[in-house]
């Protein structure tokens, strides 16, 4: 019995440090298996290798933790705009996670304080209410209920059975016992609300999921996408700078014809080969046929593999493997692979490039800033 009792023991110091300790850290946030685990869940794309996926999603949510943790830095969390969509959003989701009356009171440990006479409380509540002179009421201060940490003092009863009474279109005769469980209700429900994230974890991760996204959108906005996008000059030194990589690969103009049925890419493909013009063909299908002349990769192009191109020759229609519709092209020019892309033809790839590169060179930042420390004990465990 004893020696069972030593092997209890000994399992439970082995598995304790992995349920108590945080999976990582991030600079001075902790994240947690649960919190770790909940978002891997949800969003992670299920892998036959397991340790992969998550090693893949560690890398990621760490990466969203750095980025939040230097939103805060930088206090987006108090701009306006995020604080009005962060409390529309929290709003909208409340209901959803409000069970009943007796639940609530259950959960945040409602307590009557049955030292307090109910009748003084009701007497004094229509004296308040219709009596013309200011009166000071000594129970005003006593506490009569508590709801999780709040004390909730008779005062407070007072000035909202006044309020009530005196107002002609909420008030309906009830007695003051009804009015009473009405506060009560009030209180509670209120407070519940106020403290959802301690109730119910599922809500806490929902809205702590919506905030952290909107403050990794602002940040990355304000570190990346406005950097790239405001500063065409700065585009053109890193495309100067880095022309290689965004010479064509093997390409060619053509004419792209999309129908969306194989017979109107066939009446186009027919009509085109008799002279008729592309864009007289797409003008007259009533939105069933699309053309675009311009350059394109070879491995771009709706074409069969091992098709052989030629300069001016149709190439045979293809149904589209996604839908009912198919495409063919006109070659007009080929153009060998390497042959160099001007800055404009080539502006989204460079913006692409240069937001990569200012990514990375954040990410990097980030990392000294507020290093990453996996507890490998925690991270075995989520394999199990």
């Amino acid at each position: 019995m004893k020696k069972q009792l030593i092997a209890i023991c000994i399992s439970c110091i082995i598995v304790l440090p992995a349920i108590c300790q945080p999976l990582f850290t991030c600079g001075n946030v902790s994240v947690d298996k649960e919190e770790f685990m909940k978002a891997f869940n949800k969003n992670a794309t299920a892998t036959a290798n397991r340790e992969a996926s998550l090693k893949e999603y560690l890398q990621l949510y760490s990466g969203l933790k750095m980025k939040v943790s230097d939103a805060k830095a930088l206090k987006l969390d108090t701009l306006a705009q995020l604080r009005y969509d962060m409390m529309n959003f929290r709003s909208r989701l409340e209901t959803d996670y409000m069970p009943d009356m007796k639940t609530m009171m259950e959960k945040t440990g409602f307590k009557k304080n049955n030292s307090i006479d109910e009748a003084l409380l009701f007497l004094f509540a229509d004296s308040m209410a219709y009596s013309k002179e200011k009166h000071s009421y000594p129970i005003a201060k006593e506490i009569i209920f508590s709801v999780g940490n709040t004390n909730v003092k008779a005062a407070e009863w007072l000035a909202f059975a006044k309020d009530y009474k005196l107002n002609n279109q909420l008030y309906k005769r009830e007695s003051n016992t009804e009015l009473y469980e009405k506060f009560i209700h009030q209180n509670v429900v209120a407070y519940f609300r106020n403290h959802l994230e301690e109730y119910n974890t599922d809500f806490k991760y929902e809205v702590q999921e919506f905030k952290e996204g909107n403050l990794m959108y602002e940040i990355t906005n304000r570190k990346v996408w406005n950097k790239s996008a405001s500063d065409v000059n700065v585009l053109k030194a890193f495309y100067e700078a880095n022309k290689e990589k965004f010479a064509w690969a093997e390409s060619a103009e053509v004419i792209l014809v999309n129908s969306k049925s194989y017979a109107y890419a066939e009446y186009a493909f027919e009509n085109m080969k008799k002279g008729m013009d592309w864009k007289k063909i797409c003008d007259n299908s009533e939105g069933m046929t699309q053309g675009d002349s311009s350059r394109y990769e070879i491995s771009q192009l709706p074409v069969k593999p091992g098709t052989q191109l030629t300069e001016g020759a149709f190439i045979e229609i293809v149904p589209n493997s996604f839908d009912e519709g198919a495409s063919f092209i006109k070659v007009i020019k080929l153009y060998p692979a390497k042959s160099p892309r001007s800055f404009e033809e080539a502006k989204n790839m460079v913006t692409n490039e240069y937001q990569k590169q200012l990514e990375e060179n954040w990410m990097k930042e980030l990392s000294v800033k507020y290093p990453v420390k996996v507890n490998n004990t925690v991270f075995q465990s989520l394999l199990k």
